[in-house]
This record gives structure tokens, C-alpha cells and sequence, in this order.
């Protein structure tokens, strides 16, 4: 299990803070006598490894890492060293918003309380483009207005691929602050990966010579889980080779998990795993299929492909959403116009596709390396 960044709440931030500040430089002392920095990552989360991973270089470069879960947090941050907000996702703003009214309060709650602490600390404020909006937004003319915002009174964004800074100035009409690339990292070396494909086929009670499509990931609308057990279970009645799927992941949208449950959950070909993956499972999944599907209708960025090119399984993805980078590590690409084009991608699998795995392009994506990457960056907002 990751050890999760640490939230300086009320009546707990001295300390927590305190403690980060003396350890860092008993451990890693500057010769000048200069002050250690401080990332705030907002918000935190635990079940996605990439945070952890993407700071993971953190301590050998000097800085601090805690976490805010809302712009309310920062607040209690305090910090005598160089400051960056480095912010994630902004959903939680609007969380519980009763109603539009609400909802506009709290973008205007929220703005204020970045602006007082970036001008009560210094700090220098970055966002990750994870994604163009947040998935299954509800109030959609707001987040325009929010990342509006974020591309005016940010100092800069961090992007994962080259293409992703004209596709964010086209989304929120504005030129965009200093950004700069550094791509996913995979999960090697952070993920168990002791099973044989058979001992993780036994565990779901797959037959050894079927072959299995399979899904790893949070269960949203967005990423057309439905869809593909569709045409899975129109590739089935076309074939007469054993196949089978085995989805597992999160339900982080519930009528989604709820629909896939009641039509499929009976299905003798299919396993279904609607719940939180735990760390040792992830492996069962993976060594358990074939290939990876990943049918998303719209992403910026994957983590579940780099989780796939971790255990070098090949995965399917729409082409222009497979990143560019990732093409010679396991990527195969289907048109999604195509009414047919994923059941034509799954059929090739049946029929020997294969796809590629580069060791040089997959050493580029450690998140050792990835990590250092992103704290070159980092001091350059700092210069």
C-alpha cells in the first residue's frame, strides 16, 4: 500500500508541517543554508498511484510534499521556503453544490482562497492538465470559466504530450501560460507482479486456452465499458475460438456500474470486479487477459494504457487517443467512426495482431526518470 501525502488540516498543520520542514533538512541539507521547498498537491488521491510517483524524486530535490483537499486547506499552509500549488483536479469545488447559485459561490469561494495564498506565501501556482473538463461535469459553463481563470492567473501548466497546449487554448479560447511537457510515467517497479497467466486466469475461473479482453480502471461513462462488452458479445457469436472478458476497476460513476452490473454480471463469459482493485490485485487483471480495451469516448491522458505498457500487454484505444508517445509500447489503434471499428480490432487480435514493445521506449517512461523530469521544470518556475 502507498503511503499517502499528508493533509496539514486544522490543528494538525504545525506539526505535520514543522516536522516535513527539520526532517528535509536533516536528511538533505543545502551547503548555502538555503530553505527546503514545499509542494501542495491539490487535491490528493490515494487510489491513483500517479501523484506518488510523479513526486517521487521529491525529497532528493529538496522539497516537501503535502496535500490540500479543497482550496480551504490552504489556509492552514505555512511554509518559509519556496512554495508551489500545484493543482490536479477542481471537481471537489463543486461536490454537494445543491444548485447553480451554490455552485458559482463556491467557484468564486475557491478563486479568492488561491489568490490570498498565493500572495500570503509567494507561491507559484501549476496545473496538470489531466483532462480538458472534468468527466461528467455538471456544470459545464463554469468550468469554462474556471480554467478560463487558471490559463489567466496561473504561472504555468504542465502538459503530458506536445499536442495537448493547442488543444487546451482551442477548448478555453486563450492563450495559454509557460507550460511544459513531461509525459505519464509507467508503474514499473511500484506494481506486485508475481502470478503466472494461468494462476490469474484460475482466480476468476477463466479457461486457460480462451482469450481474454480485458479492463482495467475507474468504471465511468466516458470510457465506453458498455460498449465494448457489446461488441465483445458480438465477436463471440462470430467465432468459434473460447474468449472471454474480465473488467475490473472502481465505480466511480454508480448507474454506470449499476447498468453494466445488471446486464452482464450473469454472463458466463464475462467477470465483472465493480470495486476498488487493491494493489496486489492489479496483476490478476493483467496477466489474466490477452490484450487491454480501452474504448474511451474522450481523454487527454491514460494512466490504465501506461498501466498496461507496465506489464507489456498490448491494449486497444481510438485512434488520436492513443498517446503518440506510447506507439511502439504496446498501443493498436481502432477508428472509433467505424461502427465496426473496435469488433474489427478485437476480431485481428483473434487472428494474431500484434503490437510493439521497445525497451528504449519504455525505459523513457520510469517513473524514476519521470519524476526528475518534473523537478527540472519545477525549479525553472523557480529561477
Amino acid at each position: 500500500m502507498a503511503i499517502p501525502i499528508p493533509v496539514p488540516a486544522s490543528g494538525q498543520a504545525g506539526r505535520i508541517l514543522s516536522e516535513s520542514f527539520v526532517n528535509l533538512e536533516a536528511t538533505v541539507p543545502d551547503p548555502t543554508g538555503a530553505p527546503p521547498g514545499l509542494i501542495v498537491a491539490m487535491p490528493t488521491t490515494w487510489a491513483n498511484k500517479y501523484q506518488l510517483l510523479l513526486y517521487r524524486a521529491a525529497a532528493g530535490r529538496r522539497y516537501a510534499v503535502v496535500g490540500a483537499r479543497t482550496p480551504g486547506d490552504l489556509e492552514n499552509i505555512a511554509w518559509p521556503g519556496p512554495v508551489l500549488l500545484h493543482a490536479h483536479w477542481f471537481a471537489s469545488i463543486f461536490q454537494g453544490a445543491r444548485s447553480r447559485v451554490e455552485a458559482e459561490q463556491r467557484l468564486a469561494t475557491a478563486q479568492e482562497q488561491i489568490l490570498r495564498f498565493r500572495d500570503r506565501t509567494g507561491a507559484k501556482l501549476l496545473w496538470t492538465a489531466h483532462n480538458v473538463f472534468p468527466h461528467g461535469n455538471v456544470y459545464p459553463d463554469l468550468f469554462m470559466e474556471l480554467r478560463r481563470w487558471v490559463f489567466e492567473e496561473f504561472d504555468a501548466i504542465h502538459v503530458m504530450e506536445d499536442s495537448h497546449v493547442p488543444l487546451l487554448e482551442k477548448a478555453f479560447s486563450r492563450p495559454a501560460p509557460k507550460s511544459f511537457v513531461v509525459p505519464h510515467m509507467t508503474y514499473c517497479g511500484t506494481i506486485l507482479d508475481s502470478v503466472t497467466p494461468v494462476a490469474a486466469r484460475a482466480r476468476f475461473g477463466l479457461p486457460e486456452d480462451a482469450f481474454v479482453f480485458g479492463f482495467f480502471g475507474s468504471i465511468q461513462e466516458y470510457k465506453n465499458i458498455g460498449y465494448f462488452l457489446e461488441q465483445f458479445d458480438r465477436l463471440r457469436q462470430s467465432t468459434s475460438r473460447p474468449v472471454a472478458a474480465l473488467v475490473g476497476g472502481i465505480p466511480t460513476d454508480t448507474a454506470v456500474a449499476r447498468q453494466l452490473d445488471m446486464r452482464w454480471s450473469t454472463d458466463p463469459d464475462v467477470r465483472l470486479l465493480l470495486r476498488k482493485v487493491h494493489d496486489h490485485e492489479i496483476q490478476y487483471l493483467h496477466r489474466g487477459a490477452d490484450v487491454i480495451v480501452l474504448p474511451y469516448q474522450e481523454t487527454l491522458n491514460s494512466g490504465a494504457a501506461f498501466m498496461a505498457a507496465t506489464f507489456r500487454k498490448p491494449y486497444l484505444m481510438p485512434e488520436g487517443r492513443v498517446s503518440d508517445q506510447l506507439k511502439n509500447a504496446g498501443a493498436m489503434c481502432f477508428d472509433a467512426d467505424d461502427p465496426d471499428g473496435l469488433l474489427n480490432a478485437m476480431t485481428g487480435c483473434l487472428d494474431g495482431t500484434s503490437s510493439r514493445f521497445d525497451a528504449d521506449v519504455l525505459g523513457k517512461f520510469q517513473p524514476d526518470v519521470i519524476s526528475e523530469a518534473f523537478f527540472d521544470a519545477v525549479d525553472t518556475l523557480f529561477e
